[in-house]
């Protein structure tokens, strides 16, 4: 990993000229990896490899699934201070963490929009996570008009929408222009998860990012103030493919162990009311082979979910080739496998079920990311060894001349 420098530290020419005028762009694409990159033609990022800087290696946080690491990479902070520990958990106070965007579910640090707009700096926040507040709203200058909470896929916008939004921002009269602009793609998680890392849908979605992010390149070169752009392209995750679900309900069920399991993908926390029952519940699934068993309170060092009670008192990690159910989420015909089926079942299965997965370690091959970064500010055609996902927000503050949240665990990358 390249070499961090002190975000607390004066950034180079901080308060310049330049940093004040420049514009930063972040474009989000979820699911978007090394070996996708790899199996079609994307001359624009290829382009990027040449005209910018980029690393294959942005290391996610634990679970690698989107909404930890949409707010990891918008705070800067690991999950156990933000708080969003999954994408879907329990908090004692609000209940069920279902998929939401809705900035309320924060427990610490600042979103990359609130610190910009704190500090004066016009933001547009596209797709973003915590662009709205129920208790708040609209928590940046523009915000995108999909429905506020909660999150679904299909409510997002298409990805020739999103970058006309972007570029519509960025040809806007210099009084109302935002100079941070935050946007997101959708794809290609969804058809990974559906179809597989090498299917023609896997592909056409690639193509099209690729698509985008070179229509996006042309419309900052028509700009008569280019020079002053400077665009980050990054994805939270990687995908894996998977050929077996686990069917974690009835594994419970098995063992007689009655904890809330709360599943998503490759990542199942098990809360107990009676916590005298979580050693025996300990000893019981760690003797299974499909997945590892972490406890709460003695957290291997990669996962850094902390302590607080969203996170359960066990947690299920599927091995790679492996993904859970959540059986709440099953059409009918299946539920009652929870009970009374097998442990362990094909995927998919009668129809139901993903090729693709993510969720695993941060260090699973396959599962990182991709961070590349163009135009002011940046050098050319420079291959960076890596980057953690916690320090995209003080890298993009360093860029802005402004300065980070006030919580913030990652530091800005020297580029």
């Amino acid at each position: 990993m390249d070499k961090p420098f002190d975000s607390n530290a004066p950034s180079l020419n901080a308060g310049s000229q330049a940093h004040r005028s420049r514009i930063v762009i972040v474009l989000m694409i979820d699911g978007l990896s090394e070996s996708m990159l790899e199996s079609v033609a994307t001359p624009n990022f290829a382009r990027l490899r040449t005209e910018g800087v980029w690393t294959h290696h942005l290391v996610p946080v634990f679970p690698s699934i989107s909404e930890p690491n949409w707010v990891s990479a918008s705070t800067g902070c690991w999950p156990e201070h933000h708080g969003v520990v999954s994408a879907q958990f329990i908090d004692p106070s609000l209940g069920l963490f279902n998929h939401d965007v809705d900035a309320d579910w924060l427990a610490g640090g600042e979103l990359l929009h609130q610190v910009a707009e704190r500090q004066g700096v016009r933001t547009a926040a596209l797709g973003w996570f915590g662009r709205y507040s129920k208790s708040r709203g609209a928590l940046a200058t523009y915000v995108s008009p999909e429905r506020k909470v909660p999150w679904q896929l299909s409510e997002y916008a298409s990805e020739p929408k999103r970058t006309g939004e972007i570029i519509d921002y960025l040809e806007m009269p210099e009084d109302r222009r935002p100079r941070l602009i935050l946007g997101y793609f959708a794809q290609p998680d969804e058809v990974m998860h559906s179809d597989g890392l090498h299917s023609p849908r896997a592909r056409e979605a690639i193509i099209r990012a690729d698509s985008e992010v070179g229509r996006l390149l042309e419309a900052i070169n028509r700009l008569p103030y280019k020079d002053q752009v400077t665009l980050f392209i990054m994805s939270d995750h990687g995908h894996l493919p998977v050929t077996h679900l686990i069917n974690v309900r009835r594994v419970l069920s098995r063992h007689g162990i009655g904890g809330r399991d709360v599943t998503t993908g490759t990542t199942s926390f098990i809360y107990f009311d009676d916590k005298s029952q979580v050693d025996r519940a300990y000893q019981a699934l760690a003797t299974h082979q499909e997945f590892d068993v972490l406890r709460r309170d003695s957290q291997p060092e990669f996962a850094q979910l902390g302590q607080s009670d969203r996170v359960g008192d066990l947690i299920l990690s599927a091995h790679p080739g492996y993904y859970m159910v959540d059986p709440d989420l099953a059409p009918w015909y299946l539920k009652p496998l929870a009970t009374f089926g097998r442990d362990i079942y094909p995927s998919p299965f009668m129809g139901v079920g993903l090729v693709s997965a993510h969720g695993y370690p941060p260090e699973t091959p396959g599962i990182h990311g991709i961070l590349y970064g163009w135009g002011n500010g940046l050098p050319r055609g420079r291959e960076i060894k890596g980057a953690r996902m916690i320090d995209v927000h003080p890298t993009v503050t360093r860029f802005l001349g402004i300065e980070p949240g006030r919580l913030v665990d990652g530091v800005a990358l020297e580029l």
